[in-house]
């Protein structure tokens, strides 16, 4: 592996440079450390001359491991890992045969990547970080200072799913979730387990524009149009957080086909018959309530269209649009200027 460009080390003050540095050799090293313990490092062919050389060094030298992990451990495409994480979906899957996987222990869950490249999405297992290296968060903003819309389903992608794996007893079992990166830090953060999603419908985060409940609605279309039902009736809205800028530009779409009805909802505090919503009807209406001075507001700024700022006229406070704006999602971006008129953190 060819080192990474200095650059940016070199252009620091010598000193802080220096700890920069060591920050990231330690961090470095505290993360493959315990993982070349894993079934994966000791196993998989394309780390087989790492592990030759660790094994006719001293294992214990940090200096000599990181410079070997550096030298002889390659940019890898997802062919190597495949097989191991087939075993997640074996029948019956048994803990013994995940255990240490890629790390040690069992993952929180399963990943599903973003499929961009018009491929079956890949599987990545994600492990719980260590606490000084955890830095996925739910946007939250204190309520006395406006709300924030961001959308998270946990139920979305088609690919999710709850996957077995049974301890040695051969009777107890723990779950484990298949889902977005998103989704996923969600449920450790919280402790969300998806057997127990229905118990948690009376859940309203402080902060946010839309209930617990909004969250498990399944389907793109229902699961947006049922957010932008809550925001659309919050006029507090600072921050929008979406995992990709271009989910932003579809519920424009979705707010632009359906602008009078869900104004009329907000107006009167009905909750729309939208497909997949049927369970969560009573759940959702105790949570919204007739507000017919904002549906007033609505209709004279109109839907989105083509009108620039239509996104800070509708919410006077927004500040803030954090979103992904790379790769397939950049092309939306002259469409989310246009509809803030605010800078997007990319």
């Amino acid at each position: 592996m060819s080192p990474p460009a200095s650059d940016l080390l070199d252009s620091l003050p010598v000193q802080l440079s220096q700890q920069l540095q060591e920050h990231v050799n330690q961090a470095l090293l505290e993360i493959t450390r315990p993982n070349s313990a894993s079934q994966f490092a000791q196993n998989a062919p394309v780390l087989a001359k790492f592990r030759e050389a660790i094994a006719q060094g001293d294992s214990k030298d940090d200096i000599e491991f990181m410079r070997q992990f550096r030298a002889l451990v390659p940019i890898t495409s997802y062919e190597p890992y495949q097989p191991f994480v087939a075993k997640f979906f074996a029948e019956p899957c048994r803990e013994i045969d995940v255990n240490d996987l890629f790390a040690p222990g069992l993952p929180c869950f399963l990943a599903i990547s973003s499929g961009t490249s018009g491929k079956e999405p890949k599987l990545f297992p994600r492990y719980r970080p260590l606490p000084q290296y955890s830095h996925h968060r739910i946007p939250t903003i204190p309520s006395s200072e406006g709300t924030i819309f961001a959308p998270s389903s946990l139920k979305l992608s088609k690919y999710s799913k709850t996957l077995k794996i049974y301890c040695e007893d051969g009777q107890s079992s723990h779950n484990l979730v298949v889902c977005s990166v998103r989704t996923g830090y969600i449920r450790v953060q919280m402790n969300w387990d998806a057997e127990d999603d229905m118990d948690r419908l009376g859940l309203w985060i402080p902060g946010q524009t839309a209930p617990y409940a909004v969250d498990i609605i399944e389907g793109h279309r229902p699961h947006f149009l049922m957010h932008a039902l809550f925001a659309l009736g919050d006029s507090k809205v600072t921050t929008m957080s979406f995992a990709f800028a271009n989910s932003f530009v579809s519920v424009l779409h979705y707010i632009e086909d359906e602008w009078l009805l869900l104004v009329d909802c907000i107006e009167n505090g009905i909750i729309p018959d939208i497909e997949t919503t049927d369970r969560l009807r009573a759940a959702l209406k105790k949570h919204f309530t007739a507000n017919s001075t904002r549906a007033a507001e609505l209709r004279e700024i109109g839907p989105p269209g083509e009108a620039e700022g239509w996104a800070v006229r509708v919410w006077p406070a927004l500040t803030k649009f954090i979103g992904k704006t790379g790769g397939i999602a950049s092309v939306v971006v002259p469409k989310v200027c246009q509809m803030r008129k605010l800078g997007y953190i990319n």
